[in-house]
């Protein structure tokens, strides 16, 4: 199915630091997505902001960051992902000198809104690589850890950022954060250029030509299956939620409804990281051991994230941060499982598209946080009046609306196909964990 003659094989030594500097970098896209949530008490005293405001902050990362999805996919098999890497890391690295030194909200709006283009190459960059440079058989084992190693990022963003928020303040700590990563970019540029024969360009995989189809085509015939509004659904609101929640809203509630102190908002929230970062591997090896379809092992994680999803919305009184710490680690355990989606989606549609339609489903993936993290904001500005971020009640019907929308997705997703009707698409029965046959760009 491949022509194994078109990947360029690692060097030993050079193979050594591909994948430490890649997951470095998708670490710090993780990290920049959800460092509102502890520093939100600085933001609102610094740029007076009340919750609509903090909500439309927090967002700009996420709108910026879907909309270059839409072209991610091309530039990378154009292109190729060493000069899309460095380039899009070092408007990510400008994003954090700008939102550092800030002086007002719409300052900061850029800077967040550059963060989220410049991270928006990290992932997606990740994965065209492994396919570049990697035997097909070990795609989903790098995907999956490198899902796994980026869940540091987020726990970074919790505790350790109080710590640094508190002895050199959130500013200092943003501009190390843009000097790192424009030392990752320059280091990733030189690593990837390394890996290359002399004179080549990047090597890519080539698909059996009966796959290949032309953009405008490959796109009609994603938009117009079904199957992919169902994935990109679930995608939506799954994402959406759990990363408005994690990236600034549980933050302020735990603070400012809770009364618990930062640095125990810190060791709280951290359990929503660590509890993602131990379900995504386990829920690969069910999609692969245990459960024919990567679709079930979906359904599954999505429907137990409802579940613990419900305390958060006043139907329980809930004063302990150990009690809160159970439910995070839950509800970041249990939301992992809809990483699968990419390997869903990747299995209805042929080889030569998988580019596309991972792109695809990864802008509405990052267009749930940023509507979320809005809406939640409009809603409790909206139902506390004068009180803003501080009414109970108003986080508690933002966290319903988050319960009825992925309740809403899953549904719709439940009716999905599970292979592909598509001609060269699809697995043909195949157990969804392998992934390597259809390692996309």
């Amino acid at each position: 199915m491949f022509d194994r003659r078109s990947l360029t094989m690692p060097s030993k030594r050079a193979s050594l630091f591909i994948f430490p500097l890649l997951s470095t970098l998708f670490c710090f896209s993780m990290f920049y997505r959800v460092t509102n949530a502890v520093i939100a008490p600085d933001l609102i005293r610094e740029f007076d902001l009340d919750a609509e405001r903090l909500g439309v902050l927090s967002s700009a990362f996420f709108y910026t960051f879907a909309l270059f999805q839409i072209p991610m996919g091309v530039l990378l098999d154009r292109i190729g992902p060493r000069k899309v890497l460095t380039f899009f890391a070092l408007v990510g690295a400008s994003g954090a000198f700008v939102f550092a030194l800030a002086g007002g909200f719409y300052v900061a709006l850029v800077g967040r809104a550059l963060l989220g283009m410049g991270m928006a190459a990290a992932l997606m960059g990740s994965f065209k690589v492994f396919v570049n440079r990697y035997p097909p058989k070990r795609f989903s084992t790098l995907s999956g850890v490198i899902i796994s190693v980026g869940t540091v990022g987020p726990i970074l963003a919790t505790s350790p950022l109080v710590y640094l928020n508190s002895t050199i303040g959130w500013r200092l700590t943003f501009v190390y954060c843009g000097i790192i990563t424009v030392t990752l970019a320059l280091l990733i540029f030189w690593v990837l250029g390394q890996e290359n024969p002399k004179g080549q360009g990047e090597a890519v995989v080539v698909a059996p030509p009966q796959q290949k189809m032309g953009v405008i085509k490959s796109v009609r015939l994603v938009l117009g299956t079904l199957s992919f509004w169902q994935i990109s659904s679930v995608a939506f609101f799954r994402s959406g939620t759990f990363m408005a929640l994690q990236g600034i809203w549980l933050g302020p509630y735990l603070m400012n409804i809770k009364g618990f102190a930062p640095l125990t908002t810190g060791n709280v929230m951290m359990m929503l990281a660590l509890g993602a970062g131990i379900g995504a591997p386990i829920s690969g090896y069910l999609a692969e051991r245990v459960f024919r379809y990567t679709k079930s092992v979906i359904v599954l994680g999505v429907s137990m994230y409802v579940l613990v999803l419900i305390p958060l919305t006043g139907v329980l009184q809930i004063d302990s941060p150990g009690a809160y710490a159970a439910i995070f680690l839950l509800q970041g355990f249990f939301t992992s499982f809809g990483i699968l989606v990419y390997t869903h989606v990747k299995e209805l549609f042929p080889l030569s598209m998988s580019g596309t339609v991972i792109a695809a489903v990864n802008f509405f993936v990052m267009a749930g946080v940023a509507v979320f993290m809005q809406i939640i904001g409009v809603i409790i500005s909206l139902y506390s009046g004068a009180q803003s971020i501080y009414s109970a009640g108003a986080y508690h019907l933002a966290f319903l609306i988050c319960l009825v929308g992925i309740v809403a997705g899953l549904i719709f997703y439940s009716f999905s196909k599970v292979h592909s009707d598509i001609a060269g698409g699809g697995d043909g029965g195949r157990k969804s964990g392998d992934m390597s046959a259809y390692a996309g760009g």
